[in-house]
């Protein structure tokens, strides 16, 4: 899937840019086809690495100590750009330090969805610093590079625990002073690997190559957006109705709860006047009598 991922940067609108392959263990024959691109592109380099440790997130900071970029992306080996990407993070990140564009997920049966949040949500942003909660991956991440080169660590082997991306974006949200945003525009898809755990080398290749083909089209590229905008209007829709029916459901046991404290409240009442009747008072020492039998297993 390498090529087509970097023919989607070669295809983007703005040309100054620099792209960094890492080849973290990657067999020879795609080392070989990195190094392919980057004799006919002096924009690019290739970085070859043994396995490292975890994705080889040490790695990326070494590349990333090398950059000249004012702006920093990332993009999977096995996912694709649209033309406009760069262009639309340069917006996101005029205004902010760290950012993302929604993230476009394609599953394997070709249906599409979008992760919603927004990053300059302060609430959203403790849940990505306290719990195993993320909405974005590296693919439509952005930041700025002297944001990077502030952190006193910057991409490292993450904890097994962790999310390689979810570890490395804890890094930026713990900063003071740094701004987030995130700019809704739709320009990547993402082939999730682990849904496609099973299926041969040969059938993914042939996905990235369709979508690749789509992409390079601009018709099919908006009606790629439309469908993924309608898909997360209609799932919005599903969810306010579900939220609907569990509000009204609440009403009702709400209702029922009050009218059960009501009659409580009333045969309250009612036993407390039984209390200082003549006929209570009377039958006292026979309610004795009867809870001491009771007790002693006589009834």
């Amino acid at each position: 899937m390498l090529p087509y991922a970097i023919e989607s940067v070669l295809a983007q609108e703005r040309r100054d840019f620099e792209l960094f392959v890492i080849c973290d263990g990657a067999p020879p024959e795609t080392a070989e086809i990195a190094r392919s691109y980057a004799v006919n592109d002096p924009r690019i380099d290739v970085f070859e690495h043994p396995k490292g440790e975890r994705h080889g997130e040490a790695y990326r900071d070494h590349a990333l100590r090398r950059a000249r970029g004012e702006f920093i992306c990332q993009i999977g080996d096995d996912d694709l750009w649209f033309p406009n990407h760069l262009e639309e993070i340069a917006k996101l990140l005029d205004h902010c330090d760290f950012g993302h564009l929604p993230q476009l997920e394609v599953a394997p049966n070709g249906m599409m969805k979008i992760a919603p949040g927004d990053l300059a949500d302060a609430s959203l942003r403790q849940r990505m610093l306290t719990e195993r909660f993320n909405f974005f991956g590296p693919t439509v991440a952005g930041y700025r590079i002297e944001a990077y080169r502030a952190l006193s660590v910057g991409w490292s082997p993450a904890p097994p625990d962790l999310p390689t991306d979810l570890f490395m974006w804890r890094k930026f949200l713990a900063q003071d002073g740094l701004r987030f945003a995130t700019r809704f525009a739709l320009t990547s898809v993402k082939f999730v690997a682990a849904a496609r755990r099973n299926w041969p080398l040969e059938q993914r290749r042939r996905e990235v190559a369709t979508w690749s083909a789509r992409l390079s089209n601009d018709v099919d590229r908006d009606l790629i957006a439309q469908s993924a905008l309608c898909s997360l209007s209609q799932s919005a829709h599903e969810n306010r109705a579900r939220i609907s029916a569990l509000e009204s459901r609440l009403r009702q046991a709400d209702a029922k709860l009050a009218a059960m404290a009501q009659q409580s409240d009333k045969l309250s009442r009612k036993l407390g006047k039984m209390r200082w009747s003549w006929s209570w008072r009377l039958t006292r020492p026979f309610r004795k009598l009867a809870r001491r039998i009771g007790r002693l297993g006589l009834g």
